[in-house]
């Protein structure tokens, strides 16, 4: 339990981290003086470091960060300052952050694409056999590829599917190939097959094909893109009504950490399936040349695409035009950006201030909730 807790805060930390990053980066590359980066949120606990000018600071209220540019919020536009950027440069140091964390969700889905592959959905292979089955009688192994049943060519799970309930209580054929020797088993699929199991005993799978890097970067920018649609998407419900949603459905960091918990618990369980399919395999002496969907699967994948969804929400939500994140921040750019007119500055530090003010508020609140709702199973 201590080790999932350390695992969530620090990868959480690092998320946050690598927001207030880009904002760093983008800062330091238009020459803006970046006067200190917070790790959590003030008060400040302690200084840290200072490093090219900027302090390194940690901060007490956790799940949180900040970078202090030169005169962000006076009207100052000496060198080194916030406000001598330009409009446009300025936009850019506001969107670093938030595609930073849409950078990270992308990267975490390339090494998930890269690890785990794509089936080949023309070959079918037995993934199990359950103990005192008919395919147990008859001489099937774990990793055997169905190349024919009762004749018929095998490139697809249905062949193998229809087939069988076509043939209930009667003596099948099916060809497998097993390490490139072809061998002909008989069977009979079994109707009165308890329901965790099918007529045949086995379960069946496809074998797992490697993605190339290029493929990988592809269909990891498809992933990305499509959870991002999916969560502009389902605000949009919210917003429209379409999707009704209290507040005992928001949660914070201790809420997502429930979230954080199961997903852990499913890849501990991915774990002990793999370690118990290499245990079967040796016992009956079989290997297989190609992957199953459980034996590719990472023991961080479920984790890992966890994470890749909250960098996500972290990126788009900080997009949105409320007072304190990055969003409400480009709001008051846009007049300048298109009209060449400032709103006045203490009108835009009192508009923040009262947004970080209830933005901390709620922080508190669904914080309270979730902690709540979590002793009160």
């Amino acid at each position: 339990m201590i080790l999932i807790i350390a695992q969530f805060i620090l990868a959480f930390g690092v998320m946050v981290f690598l927001h207030e990053l880009g904002h760093f980066l983008a800062g330091k590359l238009f020459k803006v003086e970046i006067e200190e980066f917070g790790i959590g949120l003030p008060p400040r606990m302690i200084k840290l470091f200072t490093w090219g000018g900027t302090l390194f600071s940690l901060n007490w209220l956790p799940f949180g960060a900040f970078v202090k540019p030169k005169g962000e919020f006076e009207n100052d536009a000496s060198s080194g300052g916030f406000k001598s950027a330009k409009p446009w440069q300025q936009l850019l140091i506001f969107v670093s952050g938030p595609l930073m964390n849409l950078l990270t969700a992308f990267v975490i889905y390339i090494v998930c694409f890269l690890q785990i592959g794509y089936p080949d959905q023309t070959t079918v292979l037995i993934d199990r056999v359950e103990p005192s089955s008919p395919a147990e009688s008859a001489g099937l192994r774990i990793g055997d590829q169905i190349t024919k049943i009762g004749g018929q060519k095998v490139d697809a799970f249905s062949v193998v599917t229809d087939y069988v309930d076509r043939n209930l209580d009667k003596e099948i054929t099916i060809e497998v190939n097993r390490n490139g020797v072809l061998m002909e088993l008989s069977l009979t699929p079994d109707s009165s097959h308890a329901e965790d199991r099918g007529p045949m005993g086995i379960v069946i799978t496809y074998p797992m094909e490697d993605y190339t890097i290029g493929e990988g970067i592809i269909i990891a920018a498809s992933e990305t893109m499509t959870m991002i649609r999916q969560y502009i998407t389902g605000i949009g419900q919210l917003i429209t009504g379409k999707v009704q949603m209290g507040i005992e459905s928001i949660v914070g960091p201790v809420g997502m950490f429930s979230f954080y918990q199961d997903a852990a618990k499913m890849d501990e369980q991915i774990e002990v399936e793999q370690e118990q399919r290499k245990a079967e395999r040796m016992e009956e002496g079989t290997t297989s040349q190609r992957r199953t969907a459980s034996e590719a699967a990472s023991p961080w994948l479920n984790r890992l695409s966890f994470f890749a969804i909250i960098s996500i929400a972290l990126g788009v939500t900080n997009l949105f035009p409320i007072p304190a994140l990055d969003g409400g921040r480009i709001l008051f750019l846009i007049p300048e950006l298109i009209f060449r007119k400032k709103l006045p500055e203490k009108f835009e530090y009192y508009f923040n201030s009262i947004g970080m003010i209830c933005l901390l508020i709620l922080m508190a609140v669904i914080m309270f909730k979730d902690i709540f709702m979590l002793s009160n199973g």
